[in-house]
């Protein structure tokens, strides 16, 4: 059995909708919550009775150009100065601020 989410929404005409997330045209109305759910569960199981999930294996793709400053990403990490650095910077710009 597996698990699956359900989207619970109240309609301004003052019914509740209920949509199965993973199979969004999988969807129904009732007046109450517990009856919208027990609708979508049995739209669900009606669906997937003579239906069949296969999982398979995308390659995802590199993206096709690295931002050029991530080669400068963390290059200050070891260095004793730079927090020192980096609070004059914030001081100069909390007074440029102030003005």
């Amino acid at each position: 059995m597996d698990n699956w989410n359900i989207l619970i929404e109240n309609a301004a005409d003052g019914l509740t909708i209920a949509t199965v997330l993973e199979v969004p045209d999988c969807q129904t109305t009732d007046e109450s919550k517990q009856g919208a759910v027990e609708k979508v569960q049995q739209l669900l199981h009606k669906r997937l009775a003579n239906a069949e999930i296969v999982k398979i294996a995308v390659p995802i793709q590199p993206l096709a150009s690295e931002n050029p400053l991530m080669k400068f990403a963390g290059i200050f990490q070891d260095d004793p100065d730079f927090m020192e650095i980096m609070q004059e910077m914030r001081a100069e710009r909390e007074l440029d601020s102030e003005k």
